[in-house]
């Protein structure tokens, strides 16, 4: 995907390499594959927020 600048959708496979039958080829780094959940982080931060508050 990247070699070829399509958009890829971090899974893994990536729906681009599914679609243009290369998933032997579909590699990246484990980094950029994580895709992190910013709404469960979000609720954390507020949860621990509330918490200091209580203290």
């Amino acid at each position: 995907c990247k070699r070829l600048k399509l958009k890829c959708d971090r899974r893994a496979p990536c729906g681009s390499c599914v679609k243009r039958d290369t998933v032997a080829r579909c590699l990246y780094s484990a980094a950029a594959a994580e895709k992190i959940d910013l709404q469960s982080l979000h609720n954390r931060i507020l949860s621990l927020e509330a918490s200091v508050q209580v203290l």
